[in-house]
């Protein structure tokens, strides 16, 4: 039988390449951006225009939304489409889906500190790599900025724990640099690894000494972080950060239902981790050892609705720790010196890995079909880039969820037109915050199954109906809209674009607006 070692590194190798398959499935199976990601697109052009030192505002939308997100993610699209002369279109379409397959890396090593042993940190490793909540939103566009920042909190949670436990000082410097590139790329992920590392702290910190390391970290990281936040607020003030702490309303008792019926994997079919998590947690109560179900409870207190993200490393961690005592509940422990070394256990991971593909690569392949522009709607973006004027104010009207329609959020990018009611950049302006775009926006798409005077709150140029969905299994379902039949029926607008997946209006009449 191969010794313990070579098994970790064959559990970890095949970790990493069927999640490079499962993470590249969602992007080739769009045919490009997975979802989101017109709005970092725009503003990674916006820092390439202005050679890459930070703009005030972005041209994203026409909006003067506030040049306020961390940038780190966007030097990275920007520098590599600057070196390698792809597209940036290419880079949002495969570039997360190959950082978030690095992050495993990093999410073993994090693992690794908290078992001290490989193999274990190799099997908690290799259900990271496969379970949809490790990969769904980082493989998207807008994993640009999300992906890294997974590296870089895994590692600023491995380097904290080191810190905390072992007080030796050489962990400061690398505890600092990873949490300041953590701030620097993404801003939720930056809070749930802040409360992650607050967790931490109230279990392994101890002394005046630690306390002094914990501060020194903190100061650090501000001080490497300065010169984009200290430029932002003497831009805009607070309000564009005040403005994104309040953008994402939580719900508290949704989430305390979400965690109570423990899927907190995402898996979509049988929820292997996530029972074997269960039991985990339920053979650490008997322990009396209540570090990793803290963490995961206490995730749910900090921000409900990115708790699923915050709790993933103890899940992942009991998951291992219940595959372990399943498999002693089968096989006597004498069996050999460790459970994992047993034929056994090796059978039992090999089904548990074959069938944790086959759902995660489905998953990721109906996530990639149904999150994406078709190919015929790009035409007609094209059409609108070369054939409307630069001023036009559209009404894109799809039918979709606010925050997962990429036809709304790609539009401006794609066309250099404003969309009137795309949310994407509005977490950051206070005038017009998040919330109330998402109201304009759900009132908009109501109008599809409306007659036109439903459109009279609004000043536009052009109407877009998106007439096809793309749904899961990479076909389109017809869309048939009231308002589409109410427009063609009126004297007030012209179809200027005609195709089976979309129809463009113009508005002949000036709008009772103007």
């Amino acid at each position: 039988m191969q010794n313990k070692d070579g098994f970790a590194r064959l559990v970890l190798f095949t970790a990493l390449l069927f999640g490079l398959i499962v993470r590249l499935a969602a992007p080739i199976a769009a045919g490009g951006p997975v979802n989101d990601g017109g709005l970092f697109l725009q503003m990674t052009r916006d820092l390439q225009a202005n050679h890459f030192a930070l703009p005030e505002t972005t041209t994203y939308n026409n909006s003067n939304i506030p040049f306020a997100y961390p940038p780190l993610g966007f030097y990275l699209a920007g520098l590599l489409q600057s070196v390698l002369q792809i597209s940036l279109i290419s880079i949002f379409t495969y570039l997360p889906a190959i950082i978030s397959t690095s992050a495993m890396l990093a999410f073993y090593f994090l693992a690794r500190q908290f078992v001290g042993d490989s193999l274990h940190a190799s099997i908690a490793a290799l259900f990271y790599a496969l379970i949809p909540k490790s990969f769904d939103w980082a493989v998207m566009g807008g994993g640009v900025t999300r992906a890294p920042a997974l590296i870089s909190s895994f590692l600023t949670l491995a380097f904290a724990y080191r810190l905390f436990t072992t007080k030796d000082a050489r962990n400061l410097l690398p505890t600092s640099i990873c949490a300041a590139a953590l701030t620097l790329t993404h801003p939720e992920i930056t809070l749930q690894t802040a409360f992650s590392v607050f967790v931490l702290a109230l279990f392994f910190l101890r002394g005046r000494k630690s306390f002094f390391h914990a501060s020194a970290v903190a100061a650090l990281t501000l001080a490497l972080t300065s010169p984009w936040w200290l430029t932002v607020i003497a831009r805009h003030g607070l309000a564009p950060f005040q403005a994104a702490l309040g953008a994402h309303p939580s719900d508290f008792a949704s989430s305390l239902l979400y965690l109570f019926q423990f899927n907190l994997s995402g898996e979509v079919i049988l929820d292997v981790v996530a029972m074997l998590g269960l039991i985990g947690l339920i053979s650490d109560f008997r322990r009396r050892d209540f570090f990793l179900p803290a963490w995961i409870g206490l995730s749910f207190l900090s921000d409900p609705r990115a708790a699923p993200f915050a709790s993933l490393t103890p899940l992942l961690l009991l998951a291992v720790r219940g595959l372990e005592s399943t498999v002693k509940g089968i096989v006597l422990p004498a069996s050999a010196s460790d459970v994992f070394e047993s034929t056994f256990a090796r059978r039992v991971l090999l089904g548990a890995t074959a069938y944790l593909f086959l759902s995660g690569l489905i998953f990721s392949m109906q996530l990639g079909n149904q999150f994406r522009i078709l190919p015929a709607e790009r035409e007609a973006l094209t059409w609108i880039q070369q054939n409307t004027p630069a001023d036009s104010r559209f009404l894109v009207l799809t039918g979709d969820a606010a925050l997962s329609d990429p036809l709304s959020e790609w539009f401006p990018a794609l066309t250099e037109q404003k969309s009137l009611v795309t949310v994407q950049g509005h977490e950051w302006t206070p005038k017009f915050p998040l919330v109330e775009s998402l109201r304009e926006y759900a009132q908009a798409q109501s109008c599809l199954n409306q007659e036109l005077n439903c459109l009279s709150n609004w000043n536009f140029d052009y109407v877009y109906i998106r007439r096809v969905r793309p749904n899961a299994e990479g076909g389109v379902e017809l869309q048939v809209s009231i308002l589409e039949a109410s427009l063609r029926g009126s004297e007030e607008f012209v179809v200027v674009y005609d195709s089976d997946e979309a129809v463009i209006l113009n508005r002949t009449l000036p709008s009772p607006l103007r």
